[in-house]
């Protein structure tokens, strides 16, 4: 079948394969320029092994739709975008992104192909390799070089004479070689480029070889003509041109001459750049205009030069100091501010320095982190953990402080139980060589997985034992670390006092070692805690303390967060002004920073804010900004809140089928990263909104199931929530008995926590069991426990 034919059959991937230079990229572009029902299109040339998220961002731009900042979802709206419209993307050279087996060696392509075969549309996505990746779906054409006479064609715009017809047959076509010997040809014998000339330049036994019968297969017979014609033409260059194609060989992606000379001092850059476009003549370059002229490799003809170079590690210090020499000072704000230091990491990798690379990538890990690219973490400390591992590298300190990063990137993109793999690696290391100091640490990033799952009892275990390390080894500054964790992990539960004696520990101990950020964040934790207390002054005070410190500080993060918990205690007051004030501030650091897990968690509380002031709309407007946010980081955990928050924000507006969609959405999430209690926050939404819907007996089978969990967690505070709600909806199906049982249980557990607010609105409904039934109920806990949820 030909190619076109595809293009306007149901087919959603297409791939071209053949060896190296039949013409797969030419056969492309042919269509990129010709077929006219793709009103829009983009071409990506992967080469150099360009992660997923530079693709997909480029092309999201190219076709006018948001960028999302993370890989984890950008396979969702690189698909979605592709899905709205009769879109072309051609992605070239994907042999450059398999690792020997044919998997995937850059995360998320294969997602993302996988998702395009399941949910295609009129858009194709059209790929050139030359190996197939293991991926059923594809409809493939395979090239085996050009026709008689489309090469005898060939050969004749190029002004080559003689025997063209023997020629193309010899070569079967190959369009690559066809060009390299016309271009040789025309070079050294401009007045007469024939193809008998071929024997003056060492050629002359080109057809003895390509017939002997002992070079089988004509992959074979094509590989060992493109090795005879590239050592003849490599044989015909100067010596400044020999250098120049073996030092930029160390490069990724398209040079320009100041890339060129770094690597080849003692040439001129006028020298460098006219010998550069030399070898574009000879085609042993391609040469790329887009606003300034740059120099590229075809795959086959790199993969010759760097065969031939050999051993590199000159030239690749030279990049290394030329990248050095024209990287970005902080402060940052793009990936592309940092690139100078990607590919400083990616040098060092390939000279096996390992050590130098992971220091190179260090400088810009916080940057990486607040700006939320944590897949490039993954795959820059993945590499790294990879070949340390390989090696036997268990003592060295970067090695596992690689694998403590590597856990807490997983942790960041919602893969708990990779990230929680490698920091039990990193554990075991820590107490295998006795490493008291980076065991407690291991402790406590392991106690942040388990809290993003909502095993709190878990991570108090992992908490309770870095403590007693570092209490141990004389630390008292993880010591206070240690207790502040530990604060919010009771927090979590619903155990608030045993919360705020672990908080009033660390905030002592930060003080006296003189830890003003410590004593800042410390301060913020308390006040969340007694805003879950009900005290709502005692945390402005708190919060108040913990602003004034990062004002002072300088530390613009911390005043967001200050911010944000100062915004949500005011909602807790009533006061939803002041309180859209201060968020809105912590808005605008949190965006001036570019931190946008800071961004979606302001977002969040702007929406609850306005949802208690009855502004439906602008609270779902907020809402969904904040739902977007978190999709594009990747952040899991944040989505589901969002949706969460969503489904209460529509359950107000009397929208029950929507709210229900979007809390079975945050439900699928939670029980996909395994977190219970977002789970069972979900659960009680269901429940809510069934109830609304006067569909009692989903409601209750919902939030029994809510109740389940929370005490399977030990969250009281979430079963206080469910028993309260619970004995609502039993109350409407006339079940008064298990009703009145379900208020006390709420009552226990509510008088447990020192809430007598909630305590109050139990012994009112234990009231109104014997008084006709009113539809007026209180919600403060219920919102209060939202709230403070998401900000754990």
């Amino acid at each position: 079948m030909r190619l076109s034919a595809y293009l306007y059959k149901n087919t959603f991937l297409i791939g071209i394969e053949g060896i190296g230079g039949t013409g797969k990229s030419m056969l492309a572009a042919k269509i990129y320029d010709e077929i006219a029902s793709f009103p829009k299109r983009f071409w990506a040339d992967v080469s150099n092994g360009a992660g997923f998220s530079d693709l997909a961002r480029q092309v999201l731009s190219e076709f006018g739709f948001p960028v999302p900042e993370e890989e984890a979802q950008l396979v969702e709206a690189l698909v979605g975008c592709l899905r709205s419209g009769q879109f072309l993307l051609i992605i070239d050279n994907l042999e450059s992104l398999l690792q020997p087996d044919r998997q995937w060696g850059s995360l998320f392509y294969g997602d993302f192909f996988q998702a395009w075969v399941e949910h295609g549309s009129n858009s194709k996505v059209l790929v050139t390799t030359r190996e197939r990746p293991e991926l059923k779906g594809f409809e493939w054409l395979t090239l085996k070089g050009l026709q008689v006479n489309e090469g005898i064609a060939l050969l004749t715009v190029l002004g080559i004479r003689g025997d063209l017809t023997q020629f193309v047959e010899l070569v079967d076509g190959h369009p690559l070689l066809l060009k390299l010997v016309a271009d040789l040809l025309n070079e050294e014998y401009s007045q007469d480029p024939d193809l008998s000339r071929l024997a003056d330049l060492g050629l002359g036994n080109l057809r003895q070889l390509l017939t002997d019968s002992q070079v089988v297969g004509i992959h074979h017979r094509k590989n060992v003509g493109m090795v005879l014609v590239l050592d003849a033409s490599f044989n015909r260059l100067n010596e400044l041109q020999k250098a120049l194609l073996l030092n930029i060989s160390v490069y990724r992606g398209a040079v320009d001459s100041a890339a060129a000379v770094a690597v080849l001092p003692g040439s001129s850059a006028p020298e460098i750049e006219e010998e550069l476009r030399n070898l574009v003549k000879r085609s042993l370059l391609v040469d790329k205009l887009n606003g300034k002229r740059r120099f590229d490799f075809q795959p086959l003809i790199l993969e010759y030069v760097r065969y031939q170079a050999g051993d590199q590690s000159e030239a690749h210090q030279k990049a290394i100091d030329y990248y050095r020499s024209i990287a970005k000072q902080p402060p940052w704000k793009t990936k592309n501010d940092v690139k100078e230091y990607l590919e400083i990491f990616d040098h060092f990798y390939q000279l096996q320095d390992y050590n130098s690379a992971f220091d190179s990538i260090r400088i810009c890990n916080d940057f990486l982190t607040l700006r939320g690219y944590y897949v490039d973490q993954v795959e820059l400390y993945g590499q790294l953990v990879s070949k340390w591992e390989e090696i036997g590298a268990r003592e060295n300190r970067n090695y596992q402080a690689a694998l403590i990063l590597l856990g807490n990137a997983y942790n960041s993109l919602g893969q708990y139980q990779w990230a929680i793999e490698f920091l039990q690696q990193s554990l075991e290391i820590f107490r295998e060589i006795g490493d008291r100091n980076g065991e407690a640490n291991s402790l406590i990033s392991l106690g942040n997985a388990y809290n993003y799952l909502g095993q709190y009892q878990r991570k108090i275990e992992f908490l309770q034992q870095s403590l007693e390390i570092f209490k141990e080894i004389g630390d008292r500054n993880g010591e206070a670390n240690s207790l502040n964790n530990l604060g919010n992990a009771y927090d979590s539960l619903g155990q608030y006092q045993q919360a705020i004696e672990f908080l009033q520990q660390s905030l002592e101990i930060f003080k006296e070692i003189g830890d003003r950020n410590g004593e800042a964040n410390s301060l913020i934790n308390l006040g969340n805690a007694y805003n879950s207390l009900g005290q709502y002054q005692r945390p402005i005070e708190f919060l108040q303390q913990s602003l004034e410190i990062f004002k002072e500080i300088g530390d613009r993060n911390g005043e967001g967060a200050s911010l944000i918990g100062l915004g949500n205690a005011y909602n807790s007051l009533g006061q939803y002004q002041q309180a859209i004030e201060l968020l809105q501030q912590s808005l605008e650091i949190k965006r001036e920073i570019g931190d946008r897990n800071g961004e979606g968690a302001s977002l969040i509380g702007l929406g609850n804010a306005y949802n208690s002031l009855g502004q439906y709309q602008r609270a779902i407007e907020f809402l969904q900004q904040s739902l977007e946010i978190f999709k594009e980081i990747g952040d899991s955990n944040g989505e589901g809140a969002s949706l969460n928050n969503l489904g209460n924000a529509y359950k107000s507006l009397g929208q029950y089928q929507r709210a229900i969609e979007f809390f079975q959405q945050s439900l699928e999430i939670f029980k996909e990263i395994g977190n219970r209690n977002g789970e069972g926050a979900s659960l009680i939404g269901l429940g809510n909104a069934y109830k609304s819907l006067g569909q009692y007996q989903r409601a209750i089978e919902f939030l029994q199931q809510s109740l389940e969990i929370f005490r399977e967690i030990g969250d009281i505070r979430g079963e206080a929530i469910a028993w309260f709600k619970l004995g609502l909806s039993l109350e409407n199906v006339n079940r008064e008995s298990d009703a009145l049982g379900a208020y006390r249980n709420a009552s226990e557990l509510y008088q447990a926590m020192g809430l007598d607010a909630d305590v109050l609105d139990c012994n009112n409904a234990i009231e109104r069991l014997s008084q006709p039934k009113t539809s007026v109920v209180s919600r403060r806990g219920f919102w209060r426990w939202i709230g403070s949820w998401f900000r754990r």
